[in-house]
């Protein structure tokens, strides 16, 4: 009986193990390409993507004020540039990329689908 016992949980931890190892063979042999197994995106997300693009720039472009403020200041650049400088710079930024906004909300149904659909200003996003 006790060598019965033993037989049958060596077959069974046998069969366990190689359960185990012949499923990681599966894993290990699939290979990985982006070219080929990423799907390409189609021209309604294309559309999609440069839509949302615009909605944010045109939402959150003000937001770059105080994002520029804050990039010279961890750059160390002394305060009467903060000052006087930055503010002007965040403005022209903020009114560039809200502009852009609008122009890419007006626009995102209309491209023809040859055209690149890549962002003009970087980042694309202001966060």
């Amino acid at each position: 009986m006790l060598s019965t016992r033993k037989t049958l949980l060596k077959t069974i931890a046998t069969a366990m193990i190689l359960a185990f190892g012949l499923s990681q063979g599966a894993a290990w042999a699939q290979s990985y390409d982006p070219d080929q197994d990423v799907p390409i995106p189609t021209l309604t997300e294309k559309r999609l993507e440069k839509l949302g693009r615009g909605l944010s720039n045109l939402l959150f472009g003000l937001a770059e004020i105080p994002l520029t403020f804050d990039r010279k200041m961890k750059e160390g650049k002394p305060l009467s540039y903060l000052l006087g400088v930055v503010p002007v710079l965040g403005t022209a930024k903020a009114a560039m990329r809200m502009g852009l906004g609008v122009a890419e909300i007006f626009t995102f149904a209309k491209t023809k689908p040859e055209v690149n659909y890549e962002a003009i200003l970087e980042p694309a996003y202001v966060f």
